[in-house]
């Protein structure tokens, strides 16, 4: 309607006349549609629309069924669940008495279908399957019943085989080009008359081309030969849909499951397929890589009209975690942000999930200059920033004064992260096999393994044994002894089909550099507070930090006990509070680039009364409470930090606890 945001809430809040024929023909995707909770609510607000201009309540809730709503599931049980929950929908306020009066329920199963969201066996070289054909029957198979009901289904199939036949057979096409250029770009004649030929880039693409037509020309043969399609296709199934420009909102609640979750070769395909979601520093395992719902959320764009709107419910960490760059980058600059709201706050918003939600509301196009975002839900909110502002850096969409502080502070002193490498500590990969209270092999295999939950401030309890595989020269062992072996034997294949495992010896660990070092400092990943503890011999030197930890190398004992000590400051966890990511039960993960960005004076590892009291409170943590007012001033006076302002750097510790 060309109309601002809030005119257009007001629309729909007073279900006018005009919103009621703009979104007559609307199309509403939920691409990970689950229970069906999204595409209730478009039901609702749609039924809405229409009963306020004449329409009775059952009449419209089918007609929206039938041309409005669209959604796609991995999971059969979710699909189905969905599907009841829309018929209960529209036979709970269906003012029939007679049970056999009641006219048949919808056939959603071909709106609500399950299938891959993120992935087509047929691929994506070709244009969508253009067919009336496949509109029409769908929207009659929807109210159908009886043998009409059979015929029409069976009709469908056939018309999406055949669009699927017609689709490949284009895509086979294409990549017959694509071989015979390959081919000729190598016959061709060099400066000197000789054939080019084809060297390894080319004859690894060559290999890939051919791969994919052999396995294109069989999804033609399987349907061709069963009449139907036996595989979900965005391009055929919603093809009618998708030839007409795309979907006009696409809108959910897609999964949020952590890169490590996930099988090697779905994170190969997706790293292939979404530009969004590749990472990691060396394209090998899975610590750089994002949540899956970054997938998600790139996907919807490619099924996304062009004048129409994405709106996903993601994970917060989005806007600060090192594997969001490349979306945030994106988001920042290719697209029109309408809001991006941090629900980390918001009650209403919370749900049982291990990490805070936020909500994004997106229409495809770069923003006009000037153009300002929603950082709350509701439009009546003055919550905004300049997109402009947004990059691939993380996003800080509203400051308090405690953040400005600390970005002047940052700004002003050299960071920790600039001196010291943070980074996770060891890594297993498969903690059951290597971590556990009395592993029944070789004593002399034995570490003492330190986990976040065993740390407070200058301490380090652990509680657990590692199975510490490497020798002296941070090289797995060559062989293990006797007991070790018969330990690890059993489970060789799953040794070797660990995410990080590229070659070498079955038990390997890894990220074990620093484990080795003899001065480090270590604080949880995932805490309610920052705590920090130095590893220093002689009680702690053999102590292993695990990848629940994070972990600094120092110089010396000295340094260490300073770090660890500058770490344990108030006004530094405050600081840190502020740049953590928040996570579920009120606790933050104090990441590398949370802790490393953190200011450290370089006079302040060189100040010897910082030095004494650090080396006091590593000798008899006991003492933190007593000394806790004198260490905070040493820092405070480190930094020159007003007097005004250090109330806010020790009252609380940024979660709202009292310390």
């Amino acid at each position: 309607l060309g109309c601002t945001g809030a005119a257009a809430e007001a629309h729909l809040d007073e279900h006018s006349a005009a919103a009621a024929a703009a979104l007559r023909d609307v199309t509403v995707l939920d691409p990970a549609a689950g229970s069906g909770a999204f595409l209730l609510g478009a039901l609702d607000l749609l039924t809405g629309l229409r009963t306020a201009h004449g329409e009775r309540l059952t009449e419209a809730r089918r007609a929206v069924l039938r041309r409005n709503l669209f959604g796609v599931d991995l999971s059969a049980a979710a699909v189905r669940l969905a599907e009841l929950r829309l018929w209960l929908a529209v036979v709970a306020d269906d003012p029939t008495t007679d049970p056999r009066a009641v006219e048949p329920l919808p056939n959603l199963d071909c709106l609500v279908r399950q299938g891959d969201s993120l992935h087509d066996p047929a691929g994506s070289g070709a244009a969508p399957a253009a067919s009336p054909e496949l509109a029409s029957l769908r929207s009659r198979l929807v109210i159908a019943s009886g043998a009409e009901k059979a015929a029409l289904a069976r009709s469908l199939r056939a018309a999406e085989a055949n669009a699927a036949v017609t689709r490949l057979g284009a895509a086979e096409r294409m990549l017959d080009r694509r071989i015979a250029d390959c081919i000729a770009a190598a016959g061709a004649p060099t400066l000197f008359g000789q054939k080019k030929g084809l060297d390894r880039d080319a004859r690894r693409l060559l290999r890939d081309l051919r791969a994919r037509r052999r396995a294109t020309r069989e999804l033609i043969r399987r349907a061709a030969r069963d009449g139907e399609l036996p595989w979900f296709s965005y391009s055929v199934h919603f093809g009618d849909v998708l030839a007409a420009g795309g979907f006009d909102l696409v809108t959910g609640n897609p999964p949020w499951v952590r890169a490590e979750q996930l099988p090697r070769e779905q994170r190969q395909r997706l790293a292939a397929c979404f530009r969004w979601w590749r990472g990691g520093r060396d394209g090998r395992g899975y610590a750089h890589l994002p949540d899956l719902a970054v997938a998600f959320l790139e996907r919807s764009f490619d099924l996304a009209a062009p004048n129409g709107a994405v709106a996903l419910v993601v994970p917060a960490k989005l806007m600060s975690a090192s594997w969001g760059a490349a979306a945030r980058a994106a988001l920042a600059h290719d697209v029109t942000l309408h809001v991006a709201a941090d629900l980390i706050h918001d009650r209403a918003a919370r749900f049982e999930a291990t990490t805070y939600p936020m909500a994004l509301v997106v229409t495809p196009g770069p923003p006009s200059a000037g153009h300002r975002l929603r950082t709350s839900l509701g439009t009546s909110s003055r919550r905004t920033t300049r997109q402009a502002r947004l990059s691939g850096a993380p996003w800080v969409l509203t400051r308090t004064a405690l953040e400005r502080l600390r970005d002047r502070l940052v700004a002003t002193h050299p960071s920790l992260g600039e001196r010291f490498r943070c980074q996770l500590g060891v890594k297993t990969g498969a903690n059951d096999l290597f971590v556990a209270r009395a592993p029944d092999v070789e004593e002399e295999l034995l570490r003492w393994a330190v986990r976040g939950r065993d740390l407070q401030p200058f301490v380090a309890s652990p509680t657990l044994r590692l199975i510490w595989t490497h020798g002296a020269d941070d090289r797995p062992r060559a062989t293990l002894p006797p007991r070790a072996t018969r330990h690890f034997a059993p489970h060789r294949r799953r040794l070797l089909a660990r995410a990080d495992h590229d070659g070498g010896a079955p038990w390997m660990l890894f990220r074990t550099g620093p484990a080795l070092a003899p001065h480090r400092v270590v604080w949880a990943d995932l805490a309610r507070r920052l705590v920090a503890a130095p590893l220093t011999p002689p009680a702690a030197g053999a102590l292993i930090p695990l990848n629940s930890c994070y972990v600094l190398v120092a110089p010396s004992s000295a340094i260490a006990r300073t770090v660890a000590a500058w770490l344990n400051a108030r006004p530094i966890g405050r600081l840190a509070a502020v740049g953590a990511v928040p996570a579920a039960g009120g606790a933050r993960r104090y990441t590398a680039r949370a802790v490393g960005a953190l200011p450290l004076p370089a006079e302040a590892c060189r100040d010897d009364e910082l030095i004494r009291l650090a080396g006091r409170l590593a000798n008899d943590p006991s003492q933190l409470a007593l000394l806790q007012e004198e260490l905070d001033d040493r820092v405070l006076a480190h930094l020159g930090v007003p007097a005004g302002e250090r109330r806010a750097l020790l009252a609380e510790d940024g979660t709202g606890n009292r310390r």
